[in-house]
């Protein structure tokens, strides 16, 4: 199944990848995350081409994950502020910086995500919406909703068969 079909089909995964999964964006959201807001604070901080942080702002305004705000007295000058679309991307994003730092990472890495009120590291945690239970890797399957459309692909005992 090609990329563009599965985004067609609503894999909400697929959709989610197109809009986030390149490396400067996440760079970009993340770094909004943490106070760095302004086009040429990013564009400083993360080394980026002013033309592609142009691109990725546009886009991720245009989605609905930021606002762009005037600041200074300024039309020409913007601060991008993360809406609560984006806010919700974070446990996603530390469960990434998590995963580096456990399995890529060889020497200590130069920031990580603190509770500011311990201290403690943050971790994210996959937990089941129906019981409130944790859910481990071993513990989930996929569902595949009955569309009443043929996409090519079953689910057999939680694996993904194509037919």
């Amino acid at each position: 199944m090609s990329w563009q079909r599965l985004i067609e089909e609503k894999s909400a995964l697929a959709a989610a990848l197109d809009l986030v999964g390149d490396h400067w964006t996440l760079m970009i959201i993340t770094g909004c995350f943490n106070g760095v807001n302004r086009f040429n604070q990013l564009e400083r901080h993360l080394g980026i081409n002013r033309n592609l942080l142009k691109s990725r702002l546009d886009r991720l305004v245009e989605a609905g994950m930021f606002m762009r705000q005037p600041y200074g007295g300024s039309a020409t000058r913007f601060e991008y502020i993360p809406t609560d679309m984006c806010w919700r991307l974070r446990p996603v994003i530390i469960g990434l910086a998590v995963w580096g730092e456990e399995n890529l990472t060889k020497e200590e890495t130069l920031m990580t995500n603190i509770h500011q009120n311990c201290g403690g590291l943050v971790k994210a945690i996959v937990q089941c919406e129906a019981c409130g239970e944790n859910v481990g890797h071993d513990e989930i399957a996929l569902k595949l909703y009955d569309t009443g459309r043929n996409i090519g692909i079953d689910i057999v005992e939680g694996v993904i068969r194509e037919i």
